[in-house]
């Protein structure tokens, strides 16, 4: 019972393999044969392995023959168990490569597949160079190709190129591996190999044409036409089997129509459908050649190159044929014969299919243009089949509009509001909104179609103006004119009831709506002007609609180069109603003073936008501006918080270097040593000027001294003066060396550097020429020398009476 199960387990295994190696199309690769295997009955020797290998191998070759497959199977597993012990007892014998690779594939045809794959792996690891290396890499790329394990597969066809014993099977490697690169959307990997396989110079090539075609495809996809084309005419005008030459014709003629060589486009197309042995291409060539007169809107041509053939595509391809005849004929107004094409594909494809949408879609418009009478049971039998998966679908909604219309054709405004009701004009096109218009208000309202509103609400007007209802008419068609793109009109209606002895609510929206619209039209001087009016006018107007008018009024103001007038309006929005305009405000407060340039105003609204969020919305030269006015006033923490929102510490560079070396300066000027030192080097990462270079080692040095850091400090200090910096630079990386030679305990070496500096500088350095001094009288102290120490005091009193330390 046991053995029935295994040999129908096995029997169940086999037969999916077969079935496997039998599917066409060639994403399925069948077995390698192994490498030619010496005779099955050579003389015996005196050679035990030799006699149990050769063993083994009758066993195999008899197993072979079997036709049935439960025997065949166990013929294969005798020949399993003697290679096994063969390798078990005989590991090192000559034929021990040979043995592995016979009770692998004993396996695999036993059905034992990851039994056989272990033997296969094996063979690879351990004799990589073998004669039976390339079989057993190939057995196992196609397991993988088999199972669409692509990425698996494509290497292992790489190793079967490298081990190949002959060009055939390093050409077929090299495709395959290309070809399952392919599969798995490495497209650059196969096109490597595809070239490959082309550039090989051994003779005959049989994947030579093949791999042309199909890196000319992979290079059409990827636009490079001038380098495909000539791939693909090397196909079509070689020797090889039109399952070759048909394809690669094609693929040629659309890239000379996409090229717009109409004339090489036909040549190509025209050799599928007049050569004998294409006929199976015929039909996509037909395709190809209609689709670029129906690009070029010849659909004359399009529909005569449609009955030229009377060849057929299959499934889809045989829907886009007809779909492509049947719209050149909707072009040429001939919808009869485009209708009937449309049923053509609507019979032959699902419902649920795209081409049958499309065409069941395109059938009923063209019924609607033949005539209409029948037209709301067309459409209904439309929705029944698409509306629940296509709620959305712009065809969906326009069918509703045709339905609509024609209900309104018929005089049953009722039933067609119902309709309108159901559609949403977003979906709809523009030549088909202007459809959705009608006369009527009540059903032009309820659809949400402005147009229709406006002939309904002239109407009104027109025939009612004594109405109480006239002034809410008048502004719901002002609203309509404004909604459909017509402002001119809207704003006619809006300045008629500002005009008006209507109530204030009337005049109020009037007002606001219409300054809206010339804002819209970019009118902003008629704008600020309305705004202006209403704010007059309705002094007692509710804070939302005061703050909406004030920012507005501010903005155009702005806008229009007013700045200094535009500060009150935008700090009265703000206060009226913060969380709407108040951010925007602080916005329109903040450039307003930056044109006048208002340093304090701008560094007050850059720190509110911080609090606020909303510094995102100032643009950086602002914020730089702000940085540097705070820097001049000597608030070095506010400047040093500006130009961080202007740096980017995750990628420096693109952060001008300038901002780096102020934001350094200001963090250090502001006691922050530590958080100076990355502003600092990103400055002088990006600095290539010799002069800012020492100016940025000064700034470094002195954050180290400021941190204690003294080694660090003086190696950096005599950088720069290795670089022999100019000016005050000098000065002050002389200075800075003699503070860290200070606090290093070597006040000898630090009265060099001071000395050199007050001997620099000019006595109408009334900054830093007397703290030079100073600092050199404590140097000259501690070193002992109080003589020339009184002697700098003295000169530094007579000189500067008025310097006091800034310790003291």
């Amino acid at each position: 019972m046991a053995k029935d199960v295994k040999s129908a387990m096995l029997r169940a295994v086999v037969t999916i393999r077969t079935v496997l190696c039998l599917l066409a199309s060639g994403t399925v690769l069948a077995q390698e044969p192994p490498p030619r295997a010496e005779p099955v009955d050579p003389a015996l020797r005196a050679d035990p392995g030799q006699d149990f290998y050769q063993h083994g191998r009758n066993l195999y070759e008899a197993a072979k023959q079997i036709n049935d497959l439960d025997q065949r199977i166990a013929g294969f597993e005798r020949a399993i168990d003697v290679f096994s012990r063969y390798l078990n007892q005989f590991p090192n014998h000559p034929n021990s490569e040979a043995a592995l690779w016979y009770l692998g594939d004993s396996y695999y045809k036993s059905g034992r597949v990851d039994d056989a794959k272990r033997c296969y792996n094996n063979l690879l690891r351990n004799n990589p160079k073998g004669k039976y290396a390339s079989a057993a890499a190939f057995m196992l790329a196609v397991d993988h190709f088999n199972n669409r394990q692509y990425a698996l597969a494509a290497p292992l066809f790489e190793r079967m190129a490298a081990s190949a014993q002959t060009a055939p099977e390093r050409q077929r490697a090299l495709f395959h591996a290309g070809f399952s690169y392919e599969l798995h959307g490495r497209t650059r990997d196969a096109m490597d190999y595809y070239r490959k396989v082309i550039d090989d110079a051994d003779k005959p090539n049989a994947f030579l044409e093949k791999s042309q075609l199909y890196l000319g495809r992979l290079l059409s996809r990827a636009e490079k036409l001038d380098e495909a084309l000539p791939l693909l005419d090397k196909v079509v005008m070689s020797r090889s089997t039109p399952d070759l030459r048909g394809p690669a014709a094609i693929e040629a003629g659309a890239i000379a129509a996409k090229q717009g060589n109409a004339e090489l486009s036909d040549k190509y197309l025209k050799l599928v459908l007049n050569t004998a042995g294409f006929e199976e291409y015929r039909p996509d060539a037909q395709i190809a050649m209609m689709k670029t007169r129906f690009d070029r809107k010849q659909y004359s041509e399009v529909v005569q190159i449609f009955r030229q053939s009377a060849e057929k595509a299959q499934g889809e391809q045989e829907a886009l044929r007809l779909m492509i005849a049947a719209r050149s004929y909707m072009q040429m107004e001939k919808n009869v014969e485009a209708l009937e094409l449309f049923r053509e594909v609507e019979k032959m494809m699902l419902p649920n299919n795209s081409f049958a949408f499309e065409a069941n879609y395109l059938r009923l418009l063209c019924f609607y243009r033949i005539e209409g009478r029948h037209v709301p049971e067309q459409v209904d039998a439309f929705l029944q089949l698409y509306r629940k998966n296509r709620p959305r679908d712009p065809k969906i909604h326009t069918a509703l509009l045709m339905k609509a219309e024609t209900l309104m054709s018929d005089k049953k405004p009722d039933e067609a509001a119902k309709v309108y009701n159901e559609i949403e004009a977003s979906l709809l096109s523009k030549e088909n909104r202007k459809g959705y218009l009608f006369n009527r208000a009540s059903c032009q309202l309820l659809s949400e179609d402005p147009q229709g509103a406006i002939r309904s609400l002239s109407e009104f007007i027109d025939n009612y103006p004594d109405d109480k209802r006239s002034a809410s008419a008048r502004l719901q068609r002002a609203g309509a004119y404004r909604d459909s793109g017509e402002p001119t009109k809207a704003l006619a209606d809006y300045d008629k009831l500002r005009g008006q002895e209507t109530e204030p609510e009337f005049r109020a929206l009037a007002m606001l709506e219409s300054a809206d619209i010339c804002k819209q039209e970019n009118k902003l001087e008629e704008m600020i002007t309305r705004y202006r009016a209403f704010l007059e006018a309705f002094p007692r107007s509710t804070e939302a609609r005061k703050a909406k008018a004030n920012y507005w009024l501010a903005w155009g103001l702005v806008k229009t180069n007013k700045v200094k007038d535009a500060i009150a309006p935008a700090e009265a929005a703000r206060k009226l109603d913060a969380k709407i305009y108040g951010k925007n405000a602080g916005t329109l407060l903040a450039l307003a003073n930056w044109t006048l340039q208002n340093p304090d105003a701008v560094c007050t609204e850059v720190d509110r936008a911080i609090e606020e969020s909303n510094v995102a919305s100032l643009p950086d030269q602002l914020i730089s501006w702000a940085a540097m006015q705070a820097f001049s006033s000597n608030r070095f923490d506010q400047a040093a918080r500006f130009y961080s929102l202007v740096s980017d510490a995750e990628n420096p560079r693109a952060t001008p270097k300038e901002v780096w070396r102020n934001y350094g300066k200001a963090l250090l000027a502001a006691g922050k040593a530590e958080a100076a030192l990355p502003a600092i080097n990103n400055a002088l990462e990006l600095e290539e000027n010799e002069g800012w270079k020492t100016d940025g080692l000064l700034d470094k040095a002195n954050a180290l001294l400021a941190l204690n850091r003294l080694d660090e400090a003086l190696k950096v200090a005599e950088e720069c003066q290795v670089m022999r910096p100019q000016g005050r630079v000098n000065a002050g990386i002389r200075i800075t060396k003699g503070d860290i030679l200070m606090k290093k305990n070597s006040p000898s070496e630090a009265v060099n550097e001071y000395v050199a500096v007050v001997v620099f500088l000019a006595d109408e350095d009334r900054l830093l020429k007397p703290e030079v001094l100073w600092k050199l009288e404590q140097a000259l102290k501690k070193k002992g020398d109080n003589v020339d120490a009184d002697k700098y005091r003295a000169e530094r009193e007579r000189k500067y009476p008025d310097w006091k330390p800034a310790s003291a």
